[in-house]
């Protein structure tokens, strides 16, 4: 697609929430962005080509839904803003509420194979087990997923007392603006991508003094 398509798509996204569809005429549109109808009804046109959207033709106007590929469209650009401003800021904050584990994330800190590197890489030996956050906002996920294109504390694979451990990549964090800590993302894990896991020296939950389903932020260095 275009760079003069994004206005359009954007405009869109806006109206419909991303997942909804919009009801809306060219001259409509046109009239918000700002140009004549023809040039509106181009650009629809063009974006149903690209397969960016779907349209039903109605009465007065017409149905618009935002299909997948106009969705990663719109997400590859979030995301080389949030890269561009990030570089700036070397900082990104992330939002979610707490919830419980199954308890695996106590015994996989503890091994004496971990808890060196968690001291070497981050410069602190991590409470007994994680906090489990779960992110449900849209924007808070996709800056779970920008969050792999950064260098991190790599904790090598290996094994120890006879079992095998994966690689393990950490990122220096605070957690409500007060506790240091971590967000360490296992290669190998049992968690979707919209939770993550957060290590600290100190017990989280008393700390913050916070329970289940209580909210948390997250800001990591980048």
């Amino acid at each position: 697609m275009k760079d003069s398509h994004l206005l359009p798509l954007l405009t869109l996204a806006k109206k419909g929430k991303v997942k909804g569809s919009v009801y809306i005429s060219s001259k409509d549109l046109g009239k918000e962005l700002g140009v004549s109808q023809q040039t509106a009804s181009r650009w629809l046109k063009e974006l149903e080509s690209f397969g960016a959207i779907e349209r039903e033709l109605v009465k007065g106007g017409q149905t618009i839904t935002i299909t997948e590929h106009g969705k990663n469209y719109l997400k590859t650009f979030f995301v080389d803003m949030c890269e561009l401003f990030n570089k700036k800021n070397d900082e990104l904050t992330i939002d979610g509420t707490i919830i419980s584990g199954i308890g695996e994330g106590k015994y996989y800190v503890s091994r004496p194979f971990y808890k060196k590197q968690f001291e070497d890489g981050l410069g602190f030996s991590p409470y007994p087990g994680t906090l489990n956050i779960k992110l449900t906002d849209e924007t808070d996920i996709l800056l779970r997923k920008f969050l792999d294109r950064y260098p991190s504390v790599i904790l090598k694979s290996g094994t120890d007392e006879g079992r095998s451990f994966g690689h393990v990549r950490c990122y220096k964090a605070l957690i409500d603006g007060k506790v240091e800590g971590a967000v360490i993302i296992p290669l190998r894990t049992h968690h979707p991508p919209n939770v993550v896991e957060i290590i600290s020296p100190k017990n989280l939950k008393e700390t913050l003094k916070k329970k289940d389903g209580e909210l948390v932020r997250i800001t990591i260095e980048v």
